[in-house]
């Protein structure tokens, strides 16, 4: 029997107003002169953010294991990917229920050691129909982060290139505007002593956002990503793409190496 296994199928919802502020933090973080009036593609990872009482927060910043996500023991938890669909838009102002499910636990052998894949569905509703779904999944970690390499392969030509050069004030104004509380993000001596990374990291959604940032502007329908590899603050990710039939393919790159793949639909 897999582990875990009693805890698919478990499932939390909480309604609330969708304040135009939340987008407004994050605009500022993503240096647009305004925030929308509508949730751009992704954007939705700033609303409704959860209030976690402190005693509730584990070692890593994040909500204790055991809560509403399984109470796996690997100690270093990454956001490993997400597949998401826009069916309409998310209006600011507006009453929205958040809906989360986990869909599954996997147990796999890394390169590293062995990992644990949780998969959590989102939808976002607004007046009883939903207007985003995501399929999101994370990964959990036993073994310390290999070193990162250089990619052999050299990336595609791209129609597009956006650099954004990152730091501490920028990955901490991130975990603000989307009540992301792990370590990782802004304590340095946490990120290097205990989880082994080189330095402060970049948070996988913020790379994604950055790719979308870069990309001319579409009317999205669908939006994945997948993260190869970590970045760390003080590097420069130069996000690229190119179109292709039906929507464009995006990638996130620094100092030669591969960071991100994702794929947009129009």
């Amino acid at each position: 029997m897999r582990a875990f296994a009693d805890w698919i199928g478990r499932q939390r919802r909480r309604t609330a107003m969708l304040e135009a502020s939340d987008l407004a933090r994050l605009a500022a973080v993503l240096d647009r002169p305004a925030p929308p009036a509508e949730v751009p593609p992704a954007w939705h990872w700033a609303c409704l953010a959860e209030s976690i009482p402190r005693s509730n927060l584990g070692p890593d910043g994040h909500p204790k294991r055991g809560l509403f996500l399984p109470p796996i023991e690997a100690p270093r938890r990454m956001f490993a990917a997400a597949e998401m669909s826009f069916v309409g838009p998310l209006l600011p102002g507006r009453e929205t229920e958040l809906v989360e499910t986990i869909a599954d636990v996997t147990e796999k052998a890394g390169g590293s050691g062995p990992l644990t894949f949780v998969t959590v569905d989102r939808t976002f509703s607004q007046q009883g129909e939903v207007r985003v779904s995501e399929h999101q999944t994370i990964v959990y970690a036993a073994a310390p982060p290999a070193p990162r390499t250089p990619d052999a392969a050299p990336s595609p030509p791209a129609d597009w290139s956006r650099e954004t050069v990152t730091d501490p004030v920028l990955l901490f104004g991130f975990s603000a505007a989307t009540a992301n509380s792990h370590r990782i993000h802004y304590d340095q001596a946490y990120a290097m002593e205990v989880e082994g990374y080189p330095g402060v990291v970049v948070h996988g959604p913020l790379i994604a956002l950055l790719l979308l940032e870069a990309m001319p502007a579409r009317p999205l329908t669908r939006f994945a990503f997948r993260a190869l590899k970590p970045a760390f603050a003080r590097e420069t990710i130069t996000a690229r793409g190119r179109l292709i039939d039906g929507g464009a393919e995006l990638w996130a790159e620094t100092g030669g190496a591969m960071l991100m793949k994702a794929r947009a639909e129009f």
